[in-house]
């Protein structure tokens, strides 16, 4: 099968489960995001320090997501009543700081910190997703929906206005040491087309904040996209692959569908919770 062809299938199925998951079947929503957490952060880990190294460790960093997200599912739907319970999710935490004490072999610990990294740049923000979820007290999947369309649109918008008109000799560039492609122009393109799927989604109902700050969402959506995609590559550049994984034929792993997303959702929660909107 030739790559074209295959992008386009696997595309196709990727956002077909992504649709189901989270406005056709919302109970399989929360099975999507257990398996998105482990597997980005395995991605993450085989990519820093290999496939065999730290699995004790690596365990525990996967359980500390786990836990925080699902503790922060059962705050939101009211199941839990006292926050103070979440605590328990840093328990695989503290023995993940801990754990290597007992290794007979010290002279690798610097590999840790990838583990740490990957726990506070990966684990931790997508387990947030909840305060998404749950915003308005009930389980409202067109709105994570609608925000992955406005992520992934600004990335559309980033591409097109970016080819058209910043890869001229002239062209203010925005990180060359990491993605010498990526210029102002492409993060006005991902703004603007951000701002154009909030809008949208603002009178389609899925968005129900003010204008105002549905127009800040898409702004956000293509900030943080632009980040997490400049992350992702920086990464990417420096362990020396190409792709995180081979999860998805013809797109590579789930890290590298995702990234744009681990930092902009999470940006974006951060904003509605401080605006008194979650």
């Amino acid at each position: 099968m030739k790559e074209l062809p295959k992008r386009i299938i696997f595309g196709i199925l990727f956002a077909a489960i992504v649709v189901v998951g989270t406005v056709v079947l919302p109970p399989l929503f929360h099975l999507l995001m257990a398996f998105a957490i482990a597997w980005t952060l395995h991605e993450f880990f085989t990519m820093a320090i290999g496939k065999s190294e730290y699995i004790v460790e690596r365990v525990l960093a996967v359980a500390g997501a786990e836990l925080l997200y699902a503790f922060l599912v059962l705050y939101k739907s009211g199941i839990l009543t006292q926050l103070n319970l979440i605590a328990l999710a840093f328990v695989p935490v503290f023995l993940l700081m801990i754990f290597p004490i007992w290794h007979k072999d010290h002279s690798n610990h610097g590999k840790l910190a990838y583990i740490f990294a990957g726990l506070g740049y990966i684990g931790f923000p997508l387990a947030l997703l909840p305060l998404l979820h749950y915003h308005g007290g009930e389980p409202d999947g067109w709105l994570i929906l609608a925000l992955l369309i406005t992520v992934w649109g600004s990335d559309v918008g980033a591409y097109f206005i970016g080819t058209a008109f910043g890869q001229k000799p002239n062209s203010i560039k925005i990180a060359p040491a990491i993605s010498p492609k990526k210029s102002l122009w492409g993060l006005f393109g991902a703004v603007l087309f951000g701002i154009i799927c909030a809008v949208g989604f603002h009178y389609l109902g899925a968005f129900e904040f003010p204008l105002g700050h549905s127009i800040a969402l898409g702004a956000l959506a293509a900030a943080g996209g632009l980040l997490g995609d400049l992350v992702e590559s920086m990464w990417k550049r420096y362990f020396g692959v190409k792709d995180s994984g081979n999860l998805i034929p013809g797109h590579g792993g789930l890290y590298d569908r995702l990234d744009s997303a681990i930092i902009a959702l999470p940006m974006i929660t951060v904003y509605l919770a401080a605006a008194g909107l979650l």
